[in-house]
């Protein structure tokens, strides 16, 4: 009999668009389940890999790390989920015995490998996945919000919980506001802070205040230091989540942060940045770096969500075949937030 075929984005050449390709669909073995993918978000890390600057990845290979989608087939052992399961996908694949899986860090496993990074991902109609990397969801939840729990919400999480510390009073500055920023305003507000947010689009700045940000600052003609101290009364902000990633950017950011405060490396679009040795020193401000998420910070997530608390915000949904238009909307910045491939039923 002939293997079952299904459709499948893949990159077979750096700096080149990707191609609608056919491929067999794979099988789940021990411990691994087979999931029907229904929607994959994309990211701007997709652009990094389509350009070369994830050294990990090796062509041909299929992107998407924002999975959602039901399980289709379990292989031998599998007990945590079933069939017709809805779910999200865990990126990182540990191996659960070092010192940072061990103690809950799980994200700075020495052994991590990443769904649509070292190994094929959710742009694509089928993908199996190690059952531990399963997490459901409740069915009632779209599954274009689903795509974002594992890395546009989940990111954000990781970054104002545990790295910046954020906590009632606290002031959080979000410095660039898209797929990842329109869900850290709801995250914020969650922990009680004070939330304010950048943009060089006004389309964006309106869609900022409606998700509950406190105040935002235009940067193609407001200056962002000046607009900070009116803001704060000169206070400036306890922390600033940098999801720019530009040569200047966290520079840009030390200079709102309140002494004592934190800036928080997101975004990751040049290998080094520029920083105040001596601002850093004297005011005690510390510069953390950020990596995904811990398997803990997934559970809470979907816990937000399923309780209402938060809802994933996604700009567009577009078909599969589309990609190469939706990465097109990332890298242009006509995309107001994350846009999601939904598949064909």
């Amino acid at each position: 009999m002939a293997a079952k075929k299904m459709k499948a984005a893949v990159l077979r050449e750096f700096g080149k668009p990707l191609t609608i390709e056919e491929k067999a669909v794979p099988e789940p073995g021990p411990g691994e389940v087979l999931v029907k993918v229904k929607a994959s978000g994309l990211c701007v890390s997709d652009l990094h890999i389509q350009d070369g600057l994830i050294g990990t990845v090796r062509l041909p290979y299929t992107p998407g790390h924002e999975m959602a989608g039901e399980i289709a087939a379990v292989g031998p052992g599998v007990t945590r989920v079933k069939i017709g399961d809805h779910i999200t996908a865990a990126i990182d694949l540990v191996c659960g015995s070092c010192r940072y899986c061990l103690s809950g860090r799980t994200n700075l496993c020495r052994s991590l490998k990443r769904i649509g990074f070292e190994r094929d991902g959710s742009h694509q109609e089928y993908c199996v996945i190690p059952e531990e990397n399963a997490f459901p969801v409740a069915d009632w939840i779209p599954f274009d919000q689903v795509t974002g729990l594992p890395d546009a919400v989940g990111c954000m999480y990781n970054a104002i919980k545990n790295r910046a510390q954020v906590g009632p009073g606290s002031r959080l500055l979000i410095l660039g506001t898209g797929g990842l920023g329109m869900n850290a305003i709801q995250l914020a507000k969650i922990f009680g802070a004070e939330v304010y947010a950048t943009s060089r689009q006004k389309a964006k700045l309106d869609m900022v205040l409606e998700m509950g940000a406190d105040g935002v600052i235009d940067t193609s003609c407001q200056d962002l230091e000046q607009e900070i101290g009116r803001l704060t009364g000169g206070e400036m902000c306890d922390a600033v989540i940098d999801n720019i990633g530009i040569k200047d950017s966290i520079n840009q950011a030390l200079k709102v942060t309140a002494p004592g405060g934190r800036v928080i490396v997101c975004g990751y679009q040049y290998p080094y940045f520029i920083a105040d040795y001596q601002d850093v020193m004297k005011f005690e401000k510390e510069i953390v770096g950020l990596r995904g998420m811990t398997r803990q910070d997934l559970k809470e997530v979907i816990r937000l969500v399923e309780s209402r608390k938060i809802a994933p915000f996604v700009y567009q949904t577009i078909p599969f075949e589309a990609i190469n238009e939706g990465l097109q909307m990332l890298r242009t910045g006509a995309a107001k937030g994350r846009v999601v491939l939904k598949m064909e039923e």
